[in-house]
């Protein structure tokens, strides 16, 4: 007994090359191109002249049917198949016989079985294999509930068609003699009660489902049966791999669901399709519909690799250490009097608070800088450069807590350091920094140029001219002036970290890394730049790399940021319960950062927890909920929000924030990505596709597209590559036309 690697298809497959037909006609119909054969019949590509279309063709072959009872037996089971109407299942158009050969006609559909798409990419992600299934269990609880059943379920009788539909297809000869006694169907697919003469049911198509699943997730069957009597096999499928042993990383859920479908003991297996429908909705985090014609709605999760670069730009934004470049080293002004008269030791003091700030990396330098300032002032009150340095102190703790106090505080010390000495650097570059923070660009831009004037050579003026530029959406000057600024302190670690996050947001990974590696080379104690190079590994897929980064960040400061972003990483490892014990320990860090719930809410899901991943969830929402009020009008609140709902099922809520947070900012790379994953969980892909692409067109990072199992199924759907091609086409017309 060996596996049939020649059965029948109904499709267009790369891998099965068209032969010329064995006739030219079979009945009415002109029969194009042979396109598939095996044990049992032929497929043809064929020309139905009556509705001048393409159909597929199945003719049996002549030995088949020998009897007039085995062609109306076929002719019942062909009729029953009509009347089954679902989105999965090829409609049968017809029934007869010609010449001898007993066929019948369907639709031509043009796409790839699940057989080729595996020898061509490798094994799939488990959702997407679950997904895959689900529409599979779908289609085979509509055939039962019509009283057939299919009988030779494997991955080469399942297709995805170019608009990215599941198809299961090959039915019509269940109805046979060489079917109905003996040992039928393809070995590898067959349960174990099949080989003890058995007949079919039920149970040993829902089994052919479960290896169906195993095949898709490892590339391997459980058990090879090529050559094997009846008994061999029936012994070999007993002492079958493992699905834990080829994938541990997977979700525990899938591999149980996996196991139940392949139970030795058709009772223990699902009773229905139905059920089996259930166990992968649940997998998947997603209520089912077994039967239904709809496609099931695609929820429950959201990409963990999203929060992280979120994290990182929303820092980027609003205070990461990244753009904290600006701290006074300046021992003197430009003409020589700023510590005229200053006592050795009150000047080593504040040398010492200097080079404290300079290592602000660590939260306990900002309040020891602090602190040594102080005492320097009290010592002499008019000191200025002391003031200058504890405004630029109360500043930094000021862009880590947004806490007001503190930005009242730092105003007031640098508005004294300049009554005391109007023509310092320092106070120029701090009040530059917190007009920038506030939207202020122009006057920004005056204190920064009024700071450069003071000091031409001044890396910390040239920091903060790239800071405003930055704030104003002058990316290309931003980079400009940071560059100027390692010119003029190549030994300073915040400039290149500063370029590095600056290559990161225009999507020059590569670049971004090797500014960040050159950041820990000159601070390898500080864990801002182990961070960013963790993150930007991530996005490159260099995993491994990126959780050494990380974890050397943990080790010199116990940041939620930093566990968040771990975890992140574990998940793409597949190491799901050790990411909810990293978002779990971010959470304990800050219970209130509506993110890392989101982030939690996703690991659980993954590690099949539905129910703690519902509860993540709700509280994610919750919390950004209370944002809302004081933000209304955030389009990355917005859409992370609209995700949340419909990551928790309530797809409902999803719709009315996605549209304010498209309309508030159309053009924002992350809003259109998060908006078309959303739209993709929500089950509509033509909504999700266009702002996929966009979002990639705009510069989104390509890695954590790639990589997101949450969208396998739609980065392989041929609608959204010729949309994607389209754009790229689009874009170079474009580039052509500047450059001429």
């Amino acid at each position: 007994m060996q596996d049939d690697p020649t059965t029948p298809l109904n499709h267009e497959d790369p891998g099965s090359a068209e032969m010329p037909p064995v006739s030219e006609v079979w009945g009415s119909f002109r029969l194009l191109a042979r396109v598939g054969h095996g044990s049992f019949g032929e497929v043809y590509r064929a020309w139905d002249p009556h509705l001048e279309r393409e159909v597929a063709v199945k003719l049996l072959l002549p030995a088949s049917v020998e009897h007039e009872e085995d062609y109306r037996a076929i002719l019942r089971e062909a009729r029953a198949l009509a009347a089954v109407q679902h989105p999965n299942i090829v409609h049968v158009y017809g029934i007869d016989r010609h010449d001898g050969r007993v066929g019948y006609w369907t639709d031509f559909v043009r796409g790839k079985t699940l057989s080729f798409l595996l020898s061509a990419q490798g094994p799939f992600g488990y959702r997407e294999a679950a997904l895959i299934g689900l529409d599979v269990a779908k289609a085979l609880s509509a055939v039962h509930r019509a009283g057939l059943l299919h009988r030779d379920i494997k991955a080469e009788n399942v297709m995805r068609e170019e608009g990215g539909r599941i198809l299961l297809m090959d039915f019509g000869l269940s109805t046979l003699p060489q079917l109905q006694t003996g040992v039928a169907g393809t070995p590898t697919y067959m349960a174990p009660e099949l080989f003890s003469g058995s007949p079919a049911t039920v149970a040993s198509d829902i089994y052919a489902v479960g290896v169906l699943l195993f095949y898709l997730v490892t590339g391997q069957h459980p058990v090879r049966l090529g050559g094997l009597t009846a008994r061999e096999a029936a012994a070999a499928i007993s002492k079958r791999r493992a699905l834990i042993d080829l994938r541990p990383d997977l979700s525990e859920s899938f591999m149980r669901t996996v196991s139940v479908a392949m139970e030795m003991d058709p009772a223990k297996r699902y009773a229905s399709a139905g059920q089996l429908a259930e166990a992968l909705a649940e997998t998947l985090g997603a209520p089912s519909a077994a039967g239904t014609v709809s496609a099931p709605p695609k929820a429950a999760s959201k990409t963990a690799l999203w929060v992280a670069i979120a994290a990182l730009l929303l820092l980027a934004v609003a205070g990461s250490a990244l753009w904290l470049a600006g701290i006074p080293r300046w021992l003197h002004t430009a003409n020589g009097a700023a510590t005229a008269g200053v006592p050795a030791t009150q000047y080593d003091q504040f040398l010492k608070a200097q080079d404290q700030l300079q290592h602000y990396y660590n939260q306990a330098n900002i309040g020891a800088a602090i602190s040594g300032f102080q005492e320097v002032l009290k010592a002499d009150p008019n000191f200025a450069l002391a003031q200058a340095g504890l405004g630029q102190a109360y500043f930094l703790q000021y862009r880590d807590s947004r806490d007001a106090n503190l930005l009242n505080m730092a105003k007031q010390a640098t508005a004294k350091a300049l009554q005391l000495n109007a023509n310092l650097a320092p106070p120029y570059i701090t009040m530059a920094r917190m007009e920038a923070m506030q939207g202020q660009t122009q006057l920004a831009m005056q204190q920064v140029q009024k700071a450069i004037a003071l000091d031409p050579h001044s890396a910390e003026a040239y920091g903060a001219l790239a800071e405003v530029y930055e704030t104003d959406g002058r990316t290309g000057d931003a980079l400009t002036a940071v560059q100027r600024a390692i010119d003029l302190a190549p030994d300073d670690w915040r400039w290149p970290v500063r370029l590095g996050s600056y290559y990161f947001g225009a999507g020059r990974l590569n670049e971004a890394a090797l500014q960040l590696q050159k950041g820990v080379q000159l601070a390898p104690q500080n864990p801002i730049a182990h961070y960013d190079l963790g993150v930007v590994r991530m996005q490159l897929g260099q995993l491994d790399e990126a959780r050494s980064d990380l974890e050397k960040a943990l080790s010199l400061e116990q940041d939620p940021d930093t566990y968040r972003a771990l975890g992140s990483v574990l998940v793409l490892q597949g190491k799901y319960k050790e990411a909810i014990d990293m978002d779990k320990k971010s959470i304990d860090l800050r219970p209130g950062d509506y993110h890392t719930w989101g982030n939690l809410g996703g690991a659980y899901l993954w590690a099949g927890g539905r129910e703690q991943s519902v509860n993540a969830y709700r509280k994610a929402i919750d919390l950004a909920e209370g944002q809302r009020v004081k933000s209304p009008d955030d389009p990355s609140l917005l859409v992370e929000l609209a995700d949340d709902y419909a990551s928790a099922g309530q797809i409902d809520r999803s719709e009315v924030l996605l549209r304010k947070a498209l309309a508030l900012s159309p053009d924002d790379p992350n809003v259109n990505y998060r908006a078309g994953e959303t739209y993709e969980i929500m089950g509509r892909r033509a909504a999700a596709i266009p702002l996929i692409v966009k979002a990639l067109a705009l510069g989104y990072h390509a890695t954590e597209f790639q990589r997101s199992p949450e969208l396998a199924s739609l980065r392989s759907d041929p609608a959204f590559q010729s949309a994607l091609n389209k754009a790229k086409s689009e874009n170079a017309v474009d580039s052509a036309k500047k450059v001429n």
